[in-house]
Formats: C-alpha cells, structure tokens, sequence
C-alpha cells in the first residue's frame, strides 16, 4: 500500500503531526492548508518533532529521511485531491467548514478516495454528503498523533466493511493501535471515558473530600501503572466478575450522575486557569513556556511507549 497517495487538508494542532506520520512510514503525503504562514508554522513543528523523537530513540533514521524524501506541502487542494487514495481531514471542528471541505473534494477525487476526517467530537455523518458514502469514515487521532498510537476509526451508517478493514490495515502497518467503533456515539470511546472519570474526580474535589494533587496521584499510582497494558474491562478479570458487581450495585448509587455542570471544571475557567496555555492550571506553571512543557511531556509519553512496546502482548 506504500504506493498509497495520502493527502493531510489542515496543518494545525493534528494536521502536521499525522502528516509526518504517514509519510515516515512510507507514503507519499502532501500537507494543504490555505493559510501559507500555518504551513511555515507546521514545517517547524515537524523539525521539532523529529529532533524530539530522535533524542528518544523513538524514531528510525530511515523515518525521518523518509519523512524529508515524501513530505510535500501546499495551500490548494484543488492540486493534489484528484491523486489521492486517502485525504485525511483535520480542519477546525465546525460543520459548515467540513461539510464545505468533504463536498469539494467529492467533486475532486476519484469515487474510490477513501474520505477521513479527524474529528473528536462530531457526528459528521449527519451533515456530510457524499457520492459513495461507502468510503466515508472517521480517524480520530490521539494528541500529539505523531506519538500516541490509539487511533478511534468510527464507522458511519453507510461506512462500508472494506473501507473499515482497509483504514485498519493502513494504521496497524504504521505501529497504531486502531479501535473501531460501529456506530457514531458522542464522545467516541476515549472522550466518553474521560468525561466519566473527569466528572467523577471533579465531583469529589467540589464536594472538599479531597484536593485535586491526591486525585491524580491516586490514579496514577494505582490505574496508571496498569493502563498501558489493561484496559477497564481486562482489570474485571483479574478482580473477579462477581466482586466487581457486587461492588458495583453498591457503589453506582454513590456516584456523581449530574448531566448538568462540571462545578470543579467551571470554578477553574472562571478562574482563568485554564491548564499551560494560561500559566496555571492545577498545577502552577509560571516561569515556563508551553513548548517546555509540551516537550517534557512527550519526552514522558514516548519513553512510556517504549516500554509498553517491550510488553507486547
């Protein structure tokens, strides 16, 4: 498949990173964005990238010689669809922008382009249209996409077999770890996950049981450890069924089940602490800038990644 033209249509916070991705693993990408200074912008992230994952050893010389061998960049994609075997989506999350991309490029791509976007929270199937539907699909890739290997692929109503077991094949010869889910639901599979764990810890903290260092450390300390290679479910089997149920009928009563408002998660917007692009989150994070912060972090994540790599399974 390596002789699979790959078109990446948005350079931004996902667009460079899976562009790099497709062409270090040896396909002929071309990364389009409109705004000519967000393709500048995207070149120096993927130098930055590279020199990152280098120092980690998470990446092969072969991969970023590829990487400067099949990477090309533009700002029309008038060029590039018609070649195309795969365009990958990765525009801001509007309707009206997606449904506007997916309409010219069915006008411009043979019927058998498979068509992605990237979204993490739209149901695009509900808004997009096109000519063979069948090759219509979503690939939500993990933040940074360069190194998380999760990708969600979420089938449409009328997303074919083929297309799906194809987009599978494509991302597991990469080294992703695709996970398909047949039906469009809010949130996918990670964000659905988040957002229980994410409102349950914030409740606890609103309610003054705990403060928000001694939730994260609780996680990590017991969850974390096992989370590269147990998922929840796998977790059941070695505490036992009939225990997690049995705890389970107790516990769920006790639970936050609020369908309203995040308490925690409002007091800090209104704040104003909004994480590491505002200098303070729950943590404070005065004196350093984003970029050592994000890079620390993904010096973190890919030293992790190696090691789960030893595991195998």
């Amino acid at each position: 498949m390596k002789n699979l033209q790959v078109v990446v249509v948005g350079a931004g916070t996902m667009g460079h990173g899976i562009a790099q991705e497709f062409a270090a693993h040896g396909y002929p990408t071309v990364l389009i964005d409109k705004n000519p200074q967000q393709i500048e912008t995207a070149k120096t992230l993927i130098a930055g990238n590279l020199e990152v994952m280098k120092a980690e050893e998470a990446i092969t010389e072969e991969q970023i010689e590829n990487v400067a061998r099949l990477l090309s960049y533009g700002t029309e994609v008038e060029k590039s669809a018609p070649q195309a075997g795969l365009i990958v989506e990765a525009i801001p999350e509007h309707p009206q922008y997606k449904q506007e991309l997916f309409s010219q490029l069915d006008g411009l791509c043979p019927a058998d382009t498979i068509l992605a976007s990237t979204t993490s929270v739209l149901n695009i199937y509900e808004f997009v249209s096109v000519s063979n539907p069948e090759r219509l699909i979503i690939t939500h890739w993990c933040n940074p996409p360069h190194i998380i290997p999760l990708v969600e692929i979420v089938m449409g109503p009328e997303t074919s077999e083929e297309t799906t077991a194809k987009v599978r094949e494509i991302l597991t010869g990469m080294g992703k770890k695709p996970a398909v889910l047949r039906k469009c639901v809010p949130g996918f599979i990670v964000n659905r996950l988040n957002a229980a764990l994410g409102r349950e810890a914030g409740y606890m903290v609103a309610q003054g049981w705990v403060s928000p260092e001694d939730v994260d450390a609780a996680f990590s300390g017991n969850a974390g450890i096992k989370a590269p290679f147990e998922g929840p479910l796998e977790l059941m089997d070695y505490i036992g069924w009939d225990i997690a149920t049995a705890a389970g009928q107790y516990l769920y009563p006790h639970l936050c089940n609020s369908t309203d408002r995040n308490v925690f998660a409002e007091n800090m917007v209104e704040k104003g602490w909004l994480g590491i692009k505002s200098g303070k989150g729950i943590k404070d994070y005065t004196g350093k800038t984003r970029e050592e912060l994000q890079n620390k972090r993904n010096r973190k994540i890919m030293q992790i990644a190696r090691l789960v790599r030893k595991f195998g399974d």
